[in-house]
């Protein structure tokens, strides 16, 4: 588990995370020298390899100081199990500095021209949660033969572009970057989720499931946080018809409510999590029963989390809406990961495809 240093750390650096939107430079070195970056990097590349499950127990933890730095975490850390997927001196190459960190982003646009020996790439590509201090970049793209690459490009090579002026998740820093007419070495490039050099367990789950599991563990820490957050909030605050807020009837049938669909929640992920990782750690991959199990436990945990702390948010009133209360923090990045991918509702209907037809089309 995550020891109390680090959990002290984040807590004294909230504020300036979201004010600066990037994770402080000693908060950073910190979690760099802890390896924080290289939980599920192969061992064989110096990694922990981690047990997904222990994983996922800190990413939860971390998310319930802040999201941010638990989304950070995540995003490299999901992003370096491609290392399993790489030729050992490309992996090398990006993973070996004790401060290797990934990120990457949906191309918005591209035009790349394979040649013998390089790849002349321009291009650009969004939402790079913790570019700032990444040093490799994970550029998406389909080739003329319809097949998904990626390219691995340094991160001195492209220029930031500062767009991420929002109000959720402030502190991932999730700026688009560009890059044009740069040429980069062939070796550089590997077929997306193919070619598996890796024996290990966690290289047997789908990437997106796992960037899946993961941030929909950060949700539910938030709604988790949310209900405990409310509880002592409202021991404080004088209600409509009560001495405090918290001996009134509506709040009180709203904490059970909210406390059972967090409950249902994350027992349906943690089970379907679980299962998933006794299968692959006895060698076998994933069949499409455990896949789609794990698809509708993750995006349906990150919508009830959604449901959860709006209901919180509604619950204190019109003290919510300053900054100085956290329930405003914990609203504001539960509405930003509720409009990740992870998140998006059309999941639902890759996993209502499947049980009405008993084929699973997609998994992401």
């Amino acid at each position: 588990m995550i020891d109390s240093k680090t959990i002290k750390l984040i807590e004294n650096y909230v504020e300036e995370i979201d004010d600066k939107r990037e994770i402080p430079e000693k908060l950073l070195i910190e979690l760099i020298n802890n390896n924080f970056f290289k939980l599920l990097l192969p061992k064989s590349l110096n990694g922990n390899e981690m047990d997904f499950i222990e994983y996922l127990e800190i990413l939860f933890e971390i998310a319930s100081k802040d999201a941010s730095v638990a989304w950070c975490i995540n995003q490299s850390n999901v992003l370096s199990t491609n290392a399993a997927f790489m030729e050992k001196d490309l992996a090398k190459k990006i993973f070996e500095p004790a401060d290797a960190i990934i990120t990457n982003g949906p191309p918005i646009e591209y035009k790349i021209k394979e040649n013998e020996n390089d790849t002349l790439v321009s291009g650009k590509w969004s939402f790079s949660s913790g570019i700032k201090h990444a040093t490799w970049l994970l550029a998406i793209f389909t080739d003329e033969n319809k097949q998904n690459k990626n390219i691995m490009i340094p991160k001195s090579l492209v220029k930031l572009e500062d767009v991420w002026q929002v109000n959720g998740l402030r502190g991932t820093g999730s700026f688009s970057f560009s890059i044009q007419d740069k040429k980069i070495p062939n070796e550089n490039i590997f077929y997306d989720r193919l070619n598996l050099n890796e024996p290990g367990p966690l290289y047997k789950i789908p990437r997106d499931l796992k960037f899946g599991s993961g941030f929909s563990t950060i949700a539910l820490s938030l709604a988790n946080s949310s209900i405990n957050y409310a509880i002592d909030f409202a021991k404080n605050k004088k209600g409509m018809h009560s001495e405090k807020l918290s001996d009134e009837q509506v709040f009180i049938r709203e904490i059970g409510i909210s406390k059972g669909l967090y409950k249902s929640s994350k027992s349906f992920l943690d089970k379907s999590i679980e299962k998933a990782w006794a299968v692959v750690s006895d060698g076998i991959f994933l069949e499409d029963e455990l896949l789609a199990d794990l698809r509708l436990a993750s995006t349906h945990a990150i919508r009830t989390s959604e449901e959860i702390v709006k209901k919180i948010y509604n619950l204190l009133g019109s003290s919510s809406i300053f900054k100085f209360n956290r329930i405003q923090r914990y609203f504001q990045d539960m509405l930003a990961i509720s409009q990740q991918v992870q998140g998006r509702m059309y999941h639902f209907e890759t996993v209502g495809d499947y049980f009405i037809n008993s084929k699973l089309k997609k998994i992401i």
